[in-house]
């Protein structure tokens, strides 16, 4: 009885402990379906791309840009530039400014800063827990293949993926590494444990030089492995129990040049994933095996089939390639 009542205490406490490290974002309902953000490290924000309108700043007491897209730091401003698909937001220092007087000087401003993109929500419903479980975290083409991997894989397998919105998903390595603790929780602050985790990058870091960069869009080639070498031991550390399969880039089908970069990518991700003991599956060679070497941009009978997205193609991807590769780490 007496273990009972301190197991039943322990309980509450944990309850206790977690309503007050989170908070409920906005009007969003108190389940799986709203949006929470842990006070310590984040602020909740709302955000274009979230199914419910919220998502978590990656900064405590931050302020919130116009445009849902972005935030910036306590104490400063936001100076917003460029269309909304690539908004790149300035954090400019509020300076408390007095009159100045004969023998005080203007105070010197503090250097802006890049905005940050507010991160993305998680999984936004419970796993059946009568079939295993599957996230797969990644950038839009792997939005757009897995609602066909979740039919397929349905008798068996609970397919989910995160984040759970549009706008490029997951995106650069730099942004999923920022957000990666809100990529493995659910969208109302409960840790995930899947049975199996897929994870990708690489379609958001192809720049070679820096004038393209957009937080949360877009990122160099070479700004490609280091966050991405955090991210896979950041896994292997916090899903102990859970497979984990990473798949290979997709090829980029309507341009040599570009093409190279992913393949470049490709072979960094693929020493990476030897080294850390992760399995891949190489979706750029299905692709490749398919349609026929780079350029060929009328794969599968569509203009611009994988230049990157495929619609046309994702069926095919998911029962050919994806859905094979994680029933064999179950076999």
């Amino acid at each position: 009885k007496m273990a009972a009542l301190r197991g039943f205490a322990l309980a509450v406490l944990l309850i206790s402990a977690h309503s007050q490290a989170q908070n409920w974002c906005g009007d969003t309902p108190h389940n799986y379906s709203g949006t929470t953000c842990p006070v310590e490290t984040s602020t909740c924000c709302q955000y274009y791309w979230s199914p419910n309108g919220w998502g978590c700043c990656p900064m405590p007491n931050a302020v919130c840009c116009p445009g849902s897209r972005t935030c910036c730091p306590q104490g400063t401003s936001c100076v917003n530039s460029g269309p909304s698909t690539a908004l790149v937001t300035e954090c400019i220092p509020n300076q408390d400014v007095a009159s100045p007087t004969l023998h005080q000087p203007l105070p010197i401003a503090s250097p802006p800063a890049n905005g940050s993109q507010i991160c993305k929500i998680g999984v936004s419903r419970p796993f059946d827990s009568q079939r295993r479980s599957v996230m797969i975290m990644g950038d839009s083409v792997s939005i757009g293949y897995t609602p066909h991997v979740a039919a397929i894989l349905a008798r068996d397998y609970d397919v989910q993926h995160t984040p759970n919105s549009g706008g490029g998903g997951s995106c650069e390595t730099a942004y999923g590494l920022k957000c990666l603790d809100h990529f493995l929780t659910s969208s109302s602050g409960e840790a995930q444990h899947p049975d199996l985790f897929m994870f990708n990058f690489g379609m958001h870091n192809l720049l070679t030089n820096s004038s393209g960069i957009v937080p949360g869009q877009a990122d160099l080639a070479s700004d490609y492995i280091g966050p991405l070498t955090n991210i896979t031991r950041r896994l292997k550390q916090q899903l102990k129990g859970t497979k984990l399969l990473f798949a290979i880039t997709s090829a980029y089908m309507c341009s040599v040049e570009t093409d190279d970069i992913v393949l470049q990518l490709n072979q960094q991700a693929r020493a990476l994933m030897a080294q850390e003991g992760v399995p891949t599956v190489d979706l750029h060679a299905a692709i490749i095996n398919k349609c026929g070497p780079v350029p060929n941009q009328k794969c599968f009978g569509a203009a611009n089939c994988w230049c990157p997205h495929c619609p046309t193609g994702y069926e095919w991807l998911a029962n050919s390639t994806i859905v094979p590769a994680i029933q064999k780490q179950f076999a």
